[in-house]
């Protein structure tokens, strides 16, 4: 009986001993940090334009896979007090979002219209002639 207490109480304190050892071969740390960055989606960054209310919103989109990570909106011709107030507000939609279907912000309707346009450009979905065709039609 005694061996057998003894026996454990060794093998307990190998044990113990084994997860308490934080040094791991720095061999073994590369290999998974190399296969980790092989594995790892490339992230790419689009851009687009469109008409906003002032002139040309120009909208750039890191994405990783199908995923938006980032948005930047440049909309210089943009009333300050509105549409540029707005902006930041847009380039967080868009991320939250994850496309160009957002919100937009009240009152700033034709910069709103004008970075989901963009949104649109940069991801290959925007075709000018429909919104000419639709506006064509609105008139009718």
């Amino acid at each position: 009986m005694k061996k057998y207490i003894i026996t454990a109480a060794v093998g307990m304190a190998i044990s113990l001993a084994a997860c308490g050892n934080n040094d791991v071969p720095a061999s073994t740390t590369q290999a998974e940090t190399v296969k980790n960055e092989s594995s790892e989606e490339a992230v790419k960054e689009l851009s687009g334009s469109a008409e906003g209310f002032g002139g040309t919103i120009t909208v750039t989109l890191k994405m990783k896979g199908d995923d938006i990570i980032e948005a930047s909106i440049l909309g210089n011709d943009e009333s300050p007090e509105i549409g540029g107030k707005a902006l930041s507000e847009l380039e967080k939609q868009l991320v939250e979002k994850d496309g160009f279907e957002i919100d937009g912000v009240s009152g700033a309707t034709y910069t709103s219209e004008g970075v989901r346009n963009a949104t649109k450009d940069a991801l290959g979905l925007f075709l000018p002639d429909m919104e000419e065709s639709k506006t064509e039609s609105e008139k009718q």
